[in-house]
């Protein structure tokens, strides 16, 4: 008789435990161009270990690095239809919108202190907004990172030592105009296909942050590395709209939070691998060498003019930009007086 009732216990145990078992958690893709090691591959892991977290497991998020589900642009279309739920996108974003084509002005942005000045201002005041237009949501404001030139032709000191080089860019209208200006041979390319267009001799090098070549191993197929400085791009975390609502809204809440929570970690992990890699590319043979940047900053003026007169809010925006890093330089809020 004990024995019955024990095993009688022993399936009514079973039977709580069934009843109260965790439901499947809610799984959400999650897709960037990053490789081992890269920025964008280190803020992934990092937003899918707080979601984790913060959910309990409820939510977990599903990496796909290395243009897993595809390119930029083909990320851009599939958030669109729900087909991947969350990327980090820098200079794509400019075809979806001319307000980011703000951040292909070279030279614009000082440094990452000057980004935390007008951050929130732009992507509230200007960048969400206009992302709302289009089907997107744009839940924080991540990092790319500040761009430099590589190739294997020549070391890049100036404008004049780039003429003839054929470098790839990424696809953005702005960035063919610049490296145009410079007399650059611009090759717009998917970064998935950069190294073996070096080795096919397709373009001689290419201009993007440190941690996406040290994650594609560019360095192995490249000779120089000029540290220009002439770009920062920032990486924006953006879901499809009509997805994002359908989400359970305690999900949603906890997603958006972290996305936002993460930004000044993410500024600070850039500057950390930015150090680390320079040393890294050194000791793997590349010869590193500094721009002359303000010769740079002239030739580059008319660019400047060019998107300024494009809209009313291209030219409020580099207006923001300016006036933050004058802030910055006389030690102020960097909300100009009458502006808060």
């Amino acid at each position: 008789m004990c024995k019955r009732r024990f095993i009688l216990w022993c399936c009514l145990q079973l039977l709580a435990l069934a009843g109260t078992a965790r439901a499947d958690p809610l799984v959400l893709k999650f897709s960037h161009i990053g490789g081992p090691g890269s920025l964008y591959w280190l803020s992934a892991e990092e937003f899918a270990r707080r979601v984790s977290k913060e959910t309990n497991g409820a939510v977990r998020i599903e990496l796909y690095p290395n243009s897993g589900l595809g390119s930029d642009t083909a990320v851009l279309k599939k958030l669109l239809t729900g087909e991947v739920d969350f990327s980090v996108v820098a200079t794509p974003m400019s075809s979806v919108s001319d307000e980011f084509g703000v951040f292909e002005m070279p030279f614009l942005i000082r440094d990452r202190e000057h980004v935390k000045k007008f951050r929130d201002r732009f992507v509230y005041g200007y960048l969400s907004p206009a992302a709302k237009t289009k089907g997107y949501l744009l839940l924080g404001m991540w990092e790319l990172g500040f761009r430099h030139i590589t190739n294997n032709q020549r070391p890049v000191t100036g404008p004049e030592s780039l003429k003839g080089l054929k470098l790839r860019v990424p696809n953005g209208s702005w960035r063919v105009k610049m490296f145009k200006a410079y007399g650059v041979d611009p090759v717009p390319m998917e970064f998935k296909d950069v190294y073996a267009g070096i080795e096919a001799g397709t373009i001689h090098g290419l201009e993007t942050p440190l941690d996406l070549i040290y994650g594609a191993h560019i360095e192995r197929v490249q000779k120089y590395l000029s540290l220009s400085y002439h770009l920062y791009s920032p990486a924006f975390f953006v879901a499809g709209r009509a997805k994002f609502a359908s989400l359970p809204p305690d999900a949603a809440a906890v997603i958006e939070r972290i996305a936002r929570e993460m930004q000044d970690w993410v500024l600070a992990k850039g500057a950390e691998l930015d150090a680390e890699l320079v040393e890294r590319f050194r000791a793997a043979g590349l010869a590193v060498n500094e721009c002359d940047r303000l010769a740079f900053t002239i030739q580059s003026l008319p660019i400047y003019k060019e998107y300024a007169s494009s809209s009313p809010a291209a030219k409020a925006m580099v207006k923001l930009v300016f006036e933050s890093d004058f802030a910055i330089r006389a030690g102020t809020s960097g909300v100009p007086a009458g502006k808060k």
